[in-house]
């Protein structure tokens, strides 16, 4: 019989009680506020929730609500016409705000920004959220801040740095990459775990991109966004200069993609179906320009 580390129990505990007690007040904030969700110098910004966690995903918006900066246009992409047509509570509460909600076609983690690219109108930058973290108050601002100073760059609060082998033909396992470089650099893997900005001008190329994702990357958008970028020559930077994961919702993960694409090789074999030669020799030339090479 397995005995319990009772010192690691007594230490998750505690480390979760601060995030238990902010779900808390973001719940009771959902059942009072009449706070707008939105403000119109915002960027637009996506999320798309699944499953049971539909019913946790209001708190993930209110910590958003939260922000010193707020989106322009605040859209939930759902794949069930009835939770579209009767949204929980929470959600109609948080409709009187500003939030939209829409039915988009079930697309996997594609789904979060998909609907955008297709019916969107590019005149600023969009961002998108995953729903399952508690994003700070300085979230939202301060990825729009780096923006104005990084136009042309994909941002993330989070990235890995893809690392080829020793001949530059293929990439060595994911699971093993380290966190991303802290200058934009086609070498960094983009996570929107955290949250990613795309100017309007990469917007535009996924557009033009369709829906090619469907048969290389099914099941990671974080993919697709970096190959398109070493693509078309669009770089991905790291909002403050290193990789931050935030905290996660308490109860969201009983259902994820990470065990799937990550400890079963799911994004190591999605890798190999997409990457292309010149897509290696392009990380390569990444690599000789930082001298790893």
């Amino acid at each position: 019989m397995r005995v319990p580390n009772v010192g690691s129990f007594l230490r998750n505990t505690l480390t979760n009680i601060p995030l238990h007690l902010r779900s808390f007040r973001l719940n009771l904030k959902n059942r009072w506020s009449s706070a707008p969700l939105c403000h119109p110098d915002g960027p637009t910004l996506s999320l798309t929730t699944y499953g049971s966690r539909l019913k946790h995903v209001h708190t993930v918006i209110e910590s958003i609500a939260e922000g010193r900066v707020l989106p322009s246009r605040f859209m939930l992409y759902l794949d069930v016409e009835r939770d579209v047509e009767q949204p929980t509570r929470q959600l109609r509460r948080l409709k009187r705000r500003g939030l939209e909600i829409y039915l988009a076609e079930n697309l996997g983690p594609h789904t979060k920004i998909q609907w955008w690219v297709q019916n969107g109108t590019f005149d600023r930058p969009h961002v998108v959220a995953d729903d399952d973290i508690l994003y700070p108050k300085w979230w939202l601002k301060r990825i729009g801040e780096e923006a104005v100073n990084s136009p042309d760059v994909v941002l993330a609060y989070r990235a890995h740095r893809m690392v080829l082998n020793t001949e530059g033909t293929a990439l060595t396992p994911y699971a093993s990459w380290p966190p991303g470089v802290s200058e934009p650099s086609h070498l960094n893997f983009a996570t929107c775990v955290s949250g990613v900005l795309f100017p309007p001008s990469f917007l535009q190329i996924m557009r033009e991109a369709g829906d090619g994702f469907r048969a290389t990357t099914p099941r990671n958008d974080d993919l697709w966004l970096t190959f398109l970028g070493i693509q078309h020559g669009v770089p991905i930077g790291l909002v403050t200069g290193e990789s931050i994961h935030f905290d996660v919702l308490p109860g969201s993960q009983g259902e994820t993609l990470n065990s799937t694409n990550v400890f079963e090789g799911g994004n190591d074999h999605q890798l190999a179906q997409t990457f292309q030669p010149e897509t290696y020799a392009r990380l390569m030339e990444a690599e000789k320009a930082l001298g790893w090479r």
